[in-house]
């Protein structure tokens, strides 16, 4: 028998009872679980409540914007992150938060919402189970200033679907609301006030240890990784007490632990920016609202000329009590593997931001860095004779970038990895060589983070990488990475055998198309620097 008038468009009633049937099975429970069929279930239990995310187009579930602590407002500004506060409601994790508040950048997505209510973290899972998956938690570079965890460069999607993880980014808070050293000008609840910026990094991964396990994740799989500033932080992390235990494993893409500051040069960069603001003490600070010291900020770094040094960690003798490469050494990180590595034409990506810089004399750079000036051992002719005996086409200005890039990334990537692999025999050592097509800038900072995170189309890509980047390079990159966070080894079948870095053969990956293994590449190139420590004890800067 048919419905009057639907003979054609339905079933006949029997079969339509038994489809309803069936589905309903499916569903979890006859006709009752049949009235919610075709809804995912997309809500996680954490310990401050529930949280609702999405399915995306990938069947990848995601959430954006949970808070990991309380907002750091109010009388909370310049104070250690808060556990967040519960919720009776089901939060509803669609949209990302706003961002930490950051200065104006050409080439940063700072049009976006900005707020003091920053610390937040996104989820790209495969499945909201008890998978057990390992976790990869990011954080983002941006010279301690810039960046958050939702630019499109860091989408998780490629992660959780390519290698079956559970990837994380997070916001901390940037510049003055997460560096500002008040040690000396406060009273003893500013005492970590410098290192807010890892204190936050250390109150994710905890939020992660805490409640990745019904978002599908491993809690005792975690590893944390991070480029520039956020490479940076790792390193920190790595020597950093209240961050013992956090994480499982480590990388770190283009930074280490030689710009880090002492309290008297942290100091220094507080009583400037308190001038630029009309205050003279803490009080005064909390007084301020958000865009007011966001302005003394931005006034501040118009005055200097290497802002990436203003802000950042301090060797404050509480949250960081001895220089992170000291500890490293000790083997504060003796249980953590470490993949870690440089690209080959680093500091070329600064010739977008300074005019001329493909002709500046190095010279004129080390007058810039008196720290290291008078570290060295030898004159700066003596050094920039070596580096052109080597290259004997290359132009001042070419010199000029290969030294560069050693002085500021290489070399001092190649002493955290001396300090690790003495505790920790599970350490490798890259160098990412593919050319950029853009201008000048080869292999230059940043130009692999589109291929770690195998996001080749995101906006803004091309305006690095140029056009049509070999997407074989990204899948071996990612596949690399993925390999790590699973074995604690990033070797995998898209590369040849990678021996772990030691100071006699220092093994070293060349990431390119083709990859390559080499043993102590530009090793004549390194012991330039043989009497530099590259640990931030003498940095006047």
């Amino acid at each position: 028998m048919y419905r009057t008038g639907l003979k054609g468009r339905v079933l006949p009633l029997s079969r339509l009872l038994i489809l309803i049937l069936l589905v309903a099975a499916l569903c979890g429970g006859l006709l009752v679980g049949y009235a919610g069929c075709g809804t995912e279930n997309t809500t996680v239990e954490t310990a401050q409540g529930q949280v609702k995310g999405a399915v995306d187009d990938n069947g990848l579930y995601v959430f954006k914007g949970i808070p990991y602590a309380k907002p750091p407002e109010g009388d909370l500004r310049f104070k250690a992150p808060q556990p967040p506060e519960p919720w009776d409601d089901t939060f509803e994790a669609l949209d990302f938060g706003p961002i930490a508040m950051q200065p104006t950048d050409e080439y940063e997505a700072t049009e976006l919402p900005q707020s003091e209510d920053c610390l937040t973290l996104n989820i790209w899972t495969p499945g909201i189970d008890d998978a057990g998956r390992p976790v990869m938690v990011w954080i983002h570079g941006g010279g301690w200033t810039n960046g958050s965890g939702r630019d499109p460069w860091y989408d998780g999607a490629a992660f959780a679907q390519r290698g079956d993880v559970v990837l994380v980014t997070i916001n901390y808070r940037l510049g003055a609301f997460g560096w500002l050293y008040l040690g000396d000008i406060g009273s003893s609840g500013y005492a970590e006030s410098g290192n807010l910026g890892l204190l936050d990094q250390a109150a994710a991964l905890e939020w992660v240890r805490d409640n990745i396990a019904g978002f599908g994740g491993d809690p005792h799989k975690v590893t944390v990784f991070g480029e520039s500033a956020g490479s940076m932080s790792v390193g920190c992390l790595l020597g950093m007490p209240a961050a013992k235990g956090l994480f499982q494993q480590a990388i770190e893409e283009s930074g280490a632990l030689n710009t880090l500051r002492n309290p008297a040069y942290a100091e220094g960069i507080t009583q400037k920016l308190m001038a630029k603001a009309g205050v003279g003490d803490v009080e005064g600070l909390l007084s301020l609202t958000s865009e007011e010291l966001l302005q003394a900020e931005e006034d501040l770094m118009g005055d200097e000329f290497l802002t990436d040094t203003l802000f950042g960690p301090v060797v404050d003798g509480t949250v960081l009590p001895e220089p992170p490469l000291h500890a490293i050494a000790n083997g504060s990180a003796a249980g953590i593997p470490l993949l870690i590595g440089t690209n080959l034409d680093e500091v070329r990506l600064w010739s977008l931001y300074i005019p001329g810089l493909l002709e500046f004399s190095i010279k004129a750079d080390l007058q810039a860095m008196p720290w290291l000036k008078g570290a060295i051992t030898g004159t700066l002719e003596d050094i920039v004779a070596s580096y052109e005996s080597r290259r004997p086409e290359a132009s001042e200005g070419d010199i000029a970038m290969a030294i560069g890039t050693d002085i500021l990334f290489r070399v001092p990537a190649i002493r955290l990895a001396e300090a690790q692999a003495k505790n920790q025999p599970r350490t490798w050592m890259y160098l990412f060589t593919w050319p950029s097509t853009v201008d000048e800038l080869g292999s230059c900072h940043a130009v692999e983070l589109p291929f770690v995170f195998n996001n080749l189309g995101a906006e803004g890509v091309a305006d690095i990488l140029g056009g049509d980047p070999p997407q074989e390079l990204a899948d071996m990159m990612q596949d690399t990475w993925i390999a790590f966070a699973r074995n604690g080894d990033p070797n995998n079948v898209m590369l040849p055998d990678w021996p772990s870095y030691e100071v006699g053969a220092r093994a070293t990956m060349q990431l390119d198309v083709q990859p390559l293994l080499v043993n102590d590449p530009y090793g004549a190139d390194r012991q330039v620097w043989d009497g530099v420590p590259f640990d931030s004890v003498v940095p006047s800067l």
